[in-house]
């Protein structure tokens, strides 16, 4: 349920392209029945479009490439492993992100905004972008 993804660092049409291959490979395996007797999800369209559009945003601003899973409640979640913490963001395929940070010497930073919030948005990425300078 998590996709490693490499840090390519080419020009912005391959990057979308590589990317949109690897949600390929992830809608796959979600399509895949699940385990009988369990509640399951399947992640929206919405939730890929949005994960493409912050993507996207990532690499012009940037920001690494982050480790990707899915949830059994149709969420897709970004996850960066720093030296001394974690961050994360979820993705909910109606706009909705939320933002998660926890660091060892730092109370957790978190956050949730649509993708519409501009501001939000801008804020957030200030914030990964400090974490990883």
């Amino acid at each position: 349920m998590q996709a490693y993804f490499e840090n390519v660092r080419t020009d912005q049409t391959s990057f979308r392209h590589y990317i949109k291959q690897e949600f390929s490979k992830i809608r796959k395996e979600i399509t895949e029945p699940a385990v009988e007797g369990r509640d399951f999800f399947p992640v929206p369209d919405l939730v890929f479009n949005d994960a493409l559009f912050l993507m996207e945003t990532f690499f012009v601003s940037g920001i690494p490439t982050p480790d990707i899973s899915w949830s059994e409640e149709g969420i897709l979640n970004f996850k960066w492993h720093l030296e001394d913490g974690i961050a994360m963001l979820g993705i909910y395929g109606d706009g909705l992100v939320v933002y998660n940070a926890i660091r060892d010497d730092e109370h957790p930073d978190e956050a949730s905004f649509t993708l519409t919030d501009m501001a939000c948005l801008q804020d957030c990425l200030a914030k990964l972008n400090r974490l990883f300078q």
